[in-house]
């Protein structure tokens, strides 16, 4: 090929280059300008969805203020018919839990751990007079035996019986005294103000029967059962989880008749207490350290 050649073959081919880098550089202005007109000119369809994404994402991000699980009600809760005992004046574990933390609280063990008590008691019976101004009766010892449940931290049931052998005394009479006869069996209902403590006072009031058995002035032999309220209080000292000391004074009132005067005969009595119903130790494996209280 001869340099004239080469010299038009170079003049064509930079004639061509010219030519399509010419035609590039319209289409690319063109497709630019149709790029700025539907992208920057007109809103993209995807930014609403953009948007709402965001706002959902910032919703689920903030917490609202605490709501109970259930629905609020206006209805007063359901209530058991002890818990209106505190209308009185009265504590119940509904309103005060376990104790009020007086006469050391209870901890690792309670009162209702083992909620049944068997226990005896002892002590003085002053006698009332029997027959106004005929028949009087000397003070005797008494002694019984007594079950108990707690039934709450702050209330206990209990039944008693009792018995004593008095001297009796006839009015104008001049003959050694005869021992008299008197069985005394009642229901009580006990509170514990202080509740669940190691130290618990309590008041008590009951109702039931005494039996009075003995021989008046006139040589009668009388067997009569009055009516009674038991009125008093006490106090128990927790000792072991299964034991507890007692110490109590009561007015055992009997309502007067067949001739009997009502009789105010006060009892001093101390007594211990076996407490009983804790549950046996569990020996399956996931509770193999759990033991009686």
């Amino acid at each position: 090929m001869t340099a004239k050649q080469v010299l038009l073959l170079t003049r064509k081919t930079t004639l061509y280059a010219f030519l399509l880098l010419s035609c590039a550089v319209c289409n690319g202005q063109q497709e630019l300008d149709v790029f700025d007109k539907n992208l920057f000119d007109e809103p993209f369809a995807g930014d609403a969805q953009i948007e709402d994404f965001r706002e959902g994402v910032s919703e689920s991000a903030s917490f609202d203020n605490w709501q109970p699980i259930f629905e609020e009600t206006s209805e007063e809760p359901c209530l058991l018919p002890f818990d209106y005992v505190r209308h009185f004046g009265f504590r119940h574990s509904s309103t005060h839990g376990r104790h009020v933390g007086r006469g050391i609280p209870l901890e690792g063990t309670s009162w209702k751990n083992r909620p049944y008590h068997v226990d005896w008691f002892l002590g003085s019976f002053l006698g009332d007079e029997l027959i106004h101004g005929r028949v009087s009766q000397d003070n005797e010892l008494i002694a019984g035996l007594r079950l108990g449940w707690d039934i709450d931290y702050f209330w206990g049931l209990e039944c008693r019986f009792g018995w004593s052998d008095p001297n009796i005394q006839l009015a104008g009479v001049e003959t050694t005294p005869i021992n008299g006869s008197i069985f005394l069996s009642d229901i009580d209902l006990v509170y514990y103000p202080w509740g669940d403590s190691k130290i618990r006072p309590y008041g008590l009031i009951g109702t039931g029967f005494v039996r009075y058995d003995f021989v008046d002035d006139m040589a009668v032999s009388r067997n009569t059962t009055l009516v009674s309220i038991p009125v008093g209080g006490g106090i128990q000292f927790h000792h072991w989880s299964w034991l507890a000391w007692r110490f109590e004074i009561l007015d055992n009132i009997a309502l007067g008749s067949d001739g009997l005067n009502t009789q105010h005969s006060v009892s001093l009595t101390a007594g211990m207490e076996l407490r009983l119903g804790a549950r046996p130790q569990s020996y399956w494996p996931w509770r193999s350290s759990r033991r009686i209280w």
